[in-house]
């Protein structure tokens, strides 16, 4: 059915205009091919910009969501989203929420269940990675949209020679996800 890469990479597209986000074996199981085969597919397909592969799964990039001439607004604080700060969330039962950063898309984590996959955009490369394998600058003199400023990295030495020029506390996803508790733990005791 799906004998040729570019059959494949087409009906990988037409899922995921339907579904936003896949798994590699479903993706396997629905072309009727190996992991490997899918693998090289989302490869050529990500390399032209067209989905975004993640640990075990492949989504839309954020430009390709929505209208291309309206601005993509934070599902969280109602700013414009840039490309170079966006944070996707996504699953089956949420569906897709944008936010501006990655200080938004961490108080969007608080306020849904569980997606199925989050997103960050890499500070400095503009791409895409899951949360998870991200490193994280916190409070660094780079001023982001939200206080406190969270800058994303996909590669840890990368986020290190950052703060080495523009301060700031390194943390991994569960360390920004404590401090931001502590931040909003901190903020209802004053407000009572």
């Amino acid at each position: 059915m799906f004998s040729t890469p570019a059959a494949r990479q087409r009906h990988i597209l037409a899922l995921l205009d339907t579904r936003h986000i896949l798994t590699i074996q479903e993706l396997a199981t629905e072309l009727g091919v190996s992991a490997m085969t899918v693998h090289r597919d989302l490869n050529k397909l990500a390399d032209s910009g067209r989905l975004v592969k993640t640990r075990g799964g492949v989504a839309l990039p954020p430009a390709t969501h929505g209208h291309a001439s309206a601005p993509t607004l934070c599902a969280m604080c109602n700013r414009q989203v840039s490309e170079r700060s966006a944070v996707i969330l996504q699953g089956h039962r949420l569906g897709r929420l944008t936010a501006c950063c990655p200080h938004c898309g961490l108080a969007l984590l608080e306020r849904n269940t569980s997606p199925d996959l989050i997103l960050v955009t890499d500070f400095l490369y503009c791409q895409m990675v899951s949360a998870r394998d991200a490193t994280y600058l916190v409070g660094s003199d780079v001023h982001s949209c939200c206080t406190p400023g969270i800058l994303a990295f996909a590669d840890h030495n990368a986020a290190e020679r950052f703060q080495r020029g523009f301060g700031g506390d390194m943390m991994n996803l569960l360390q920004v996800h404590n401090f931001l508790q502590r931040g909003l733990a901190l903020s209802e005791e004053l407000r009572r």
